[in-house]
């Protein structure tokens, strides 16, 4: 990348995020109005009982789930500035940003919600397993609420790796040949992240995030062959 384009950049993530700020505040005061049955719906999705061990709690854990939904119902209005703030870089890099801008809000509510239907009630079950005896869970309505969340969006952000891996190529700082001969190496990152996402470092819960994102890193070498092949294309002579 070239000086002007890192200084460009620089400033356009700046006006992006005092625009993103404005908009995930207002969406969370929104959301804060519903946060009492989004918390029951989070409870009922993940089938856990909680407890609370303050009084301010519950109110703390609703301010709390408000915000981060209010992010979460931002995400496509946050990927519309970032659009509109990165559309010439990203042109110039002979990127379409209305489809990456697109794909990006897919991926990311794709990842949360398998998070929310697969990953976090299979991983709560998997730990609640250990229960037994004189052994009881008694989990804290603001701690579940603050895991749940945490957990929803590093999956959507950790399934953001093939666009991720796309624009690296537009910018000519990988190429597909680097992403096919250092699979190995890619597993062994993958299956970090994995363990430093989900809940607990075990194998079961691990998979759960390390499967599909191997195969999101297969998809996005994909893209990468692709854009290569349409570059060598336009770039040779008719």
């Amino acid at each position: 990348m070239e000086r002007a384009d890192i200084v460009y950049c620089l400033e356009a993530l700046r006006r992006a995020l005092y625009k993103t700020l404005v908009v995930a505040g207002v969406a969370s005061l929104l959301s804060f109005l519903f946060s009492k049955k989004l918390a029951l719906l989070l409870i009922k999705a993940v089938h856990v009982k909680v407890y609370y061990f303050s009084l301010p709690e519950v109110f703390l854990a609703t301010v709390e789930l408000a915000i981060y939904t209010g992010i979460f119902l931002s995400v496509p209005v946050i990927a519309l500035i970032a659009w509109r703030e990165f559309r010439p870089f990203l042109e110039r890099k002979e990127i379409h940003s209305h489809l990456f801008a697109g794909f990006a809000i897919l991926l990311f509510y794709v990842g949360s919600f398998f998070c929310l239907i697969v990953a976090l009630p299979n991983g709560i079950g998997f730990l609640l397993s250990y229960e037994g005896g004189v052994i009881k869970a008694m989990i804290s309505i603001k701690r579940l609420i603050a895991f749940c969340t945490l957990m929803m969006f590093g999956f959507g952000m950790a399934f953001e790796l093939p666009l991720i891996l796309l624009l690296l190529s537009k910018l000519r700082i990988i190429r597909s040949r680097t992403l096919t001969k250092g699979r190995r190496y890619a597993v062994l990152i993958i299956v970090i992240a994995a363990s430093i996402i989900t809940p607990t470092p075990d194998i079961y819960n691990m998979s759960l995030l390390a499967a599909p994102l191997y195969v999101l890193y297969e998809f996005g070498i994909l893209l990468v062959k692709m854009s290569e092949k349409r570059a060598s294309k336009a770039g040779s002579p008719s």
